[in-house]
């Protein structure tokens, strides 16, 4: 019989999880610029957000199932914020956490842990190049559909399609290119999104940076049991 470890939540994780319900609260309280549904949508939003990227940066598949309803919540609060092309881009990521919890299930150690890989210095530039083309066509889309901050929208919304299939296929390079999403997004909501909305986007910038760093050591560990 194999000996599995059981996954538990380090003292970040839970500082984590406070953090998430404690600006849920001061939201409530200090938020009288969105509509109910708004400040609903953004809390939910939020603290699925919160319980993804602790699980994915962990490295367990079972982040994708909140990744789902974090993006559910997101498709609604991207639109009233008339980010059409995150609007879009969150119903991709409903179908794509579906997908990955599929893939990661096939590709997991004893431990339930993800089999982490990395891309090589081929693979990133054409991924590079590719990621530049993509957000000059979307930009030219967006603006022919009126959209708010077309360049930055365009350009985050690449990106996280580019890191979303990076992380179903497990490579380490997905928090590289969460980092720079996450920056954007932040910059993008700082001056109109509610309280909720910003913290999560200042915590997935914060996780992805630890997430990077962590997963580097998982594709060492992985390396080490083979």
């Amino acid at each position: 019989m194999k000996n599995k470890t059981k996954f538990q939540l380090k003292l970040l994780d839970w500082l984590c999880i406070i953090a998430g319900i404690a600006i849920s609260i001061l939201t409530v309280f200090v938020d009288h610029d969105h509509s109910l549904v708004y400040i609903i949508a953004s809390l939910f939003m939020l603290n699925c957000g919160v319980a993804e990227m602790i699980l994915l940066v962990n490295g367990r598949r079972s982040n994708y199932i909140f990744a789902m309803l974090c993006a559910i919540a997101s498709i609604w609060v991207a639109f009233i914020d008339q980010f059409y092309g995150n609007t879009v881009i969150n119903f991709f990521y409903v179908i794509i956490s579906i997908i990955g919890f599929y893939s990661w299930g096939k590709h997991s150690d004893k431990d339930k842990t993800v089999i982490a890989r990395r891309l090589t210095t081929k693979q990133i530039i054409f991924l590079s190049l590719a990621l530049v083309v993509s957000s000059i066509g979307l930009d030219v889309i967006l603006r022919y559909f009126g959209g708010h901050s077309t360049v930055s929208d365009s350009v985050s919304t690449i990106l996280i399609i580019f890191a979303s299939v990076l992380g179903v296929l497990r490579y380490r390079e997905q928090w590289i290119t969460w980092i720079l999403a996450d920056i954007l997004l932040l910059a993008m909501w700082l001056p109109i999104g509610s309280p909720a909305v910003i913290a999560l986007r200042v915590f997935f910038l914060l996780s992805s940076t630890y997430g990077y760093f962590n997963w580097r050591k998982l594709i060492k560990n992985n390396k080490n049991t083979k």
